[in-house]
């Protein structure tokens, strides 16, 4: 019984690495999806799950960087962080890139979110708050 449980342990173990270690060659463009399918936020996180970020970020530091010495383990962080950025930047449109990286690639998630905090402050006051809900349910 010890022996099967500790075999299933390993297996998943090593089912996560591979999982993982998939994720980051698709990423940094190693290895592409099935049918050449675009590496954008919203397949990763259709096929790897909603967690995938923290699970890869995770696997990276703990087992995929494990024995590199310090400098390699800070330029190959620096490129992990470089792809996924730029893997970031595919959640919005070439409109919104163009209105919210006027203060750089890093900032685009902040500006965005600031925009339409704005937008929506602005929204309440020109009708509701109700009428506000009403339109954020029927985007949802």
């Amino acid at each position: 019984m010890f022996r099967s449980t500790a075999v299933r342990m390993c297996a998943a173990k090593e089912l996560h690495n591979q999982k993982m270690s998939t994720l980051y060659k698709i990423i940094v463009g190693d290895i592409s999806f099935k049918n050449k399918a675009p590496v954008k936020d919203s397949t990763v996180t259709e096929v790897f799950g909603s967690s995938w970020s923290t699970d890869l970020k995770a696997w990276f530091a703990s087992d995929f960087t494990a024995k590199m010495d310090k400098a390699d383990k800070e330029a190959a962080t620096v490129v992990l962080e470089k792809y996924l950025t730029r893997l970031d930047l595919t959640r919005y449109t070439t409109r919104e890139l163009g209105q919210f990286m006027t203060t750089g690639a890093a900032n685009v998630a902040a500006t965005a979110e600031a925009h339409n905090v704005s937008q929506a402050k602005e929204f309440i006051k020109a009708n509701s708050e109700a009428a506000f809900k009403a339109h954020v349910i029927a985007e949802a």
